[in-house]
């Protein structure tokens, strides 16, 4: 697991409509898996740690690195707030303690039914699953500014979304 984070518990909250009250403990580690397993497995093992190098050491700023600061601000960051949100609905929906695995309810709030709430985690995964194709479109066509597209790690995803298997085209579906 990382200790960077691409996106903050803010920005998620202020461009989602995310509650104010959720807390950091329950969205920080979902920010961690959702950077670390589904971006990953969409930019690849090489550039996703590019990208977290560069905003660790703040080079992500510098000229040079532009089209990283772009994938991050255009891309990267609307794809993390909405599957931030499909993955943290079920964390947050129960508590794992020692009574066991419970549902809190407060009088003033019912909870959602499974159905209800599946469809809930359905929207934000239709939204992210859409910028994450935008940002599939985007690398592939910037490619030559992407070294790391090419490395010996894990390879980026450019070419499908993980679900619908939507062929995009490019020569790296011959990879694949």
């Amino acid at each position: 697991m990382t200790d960077i984070l691409l996106i903050s518990e803010d920005t998620i909250k202020t461009y989602s409509n995310l509650n104010e009250n959720v807390y950091g403990k329950s969205l920080a580690p979902a920010i961690v898996v959702t950077q670390d397993i589904d971006l990953q497995r969409f930019l690849g093992s090489c550039l996703y740690k590019k990208i977290l190098e560069l905003v660790e050491t703040d080079e992500i700023v510098k000229p040079l690195n532009s089209y990283y600061k772009y994938l991050l601000d255009n891309y990267i960051t609307d794809y993390l707030i909405y599957q931030t949100i499909a993955n943290l609905i079920p964390e947050i929906s129960v508590k794992v303690s020692n009574l066991g695995t419970i549902i809190s309810n407060d009088e003033h709030t019912s909870n959602l039914s499974n159905a209800e709430r599946n469809l809930v985690i359905s929207h934000y995964q239709n939204i992210a699953d859409s910028y994450c194709r935008y940002m599939q479109i985007y690398l592939k066509e910037n490619s030559s500014k992407f070294p790391e597209l090419n490395c010996s790690g894990s390879k980026p995803i450019l070419d499908s979304s993980a679900e619908t298997s939507l062929f995009l085209g490019g020569i790296r579906s011959k990879k694949l």
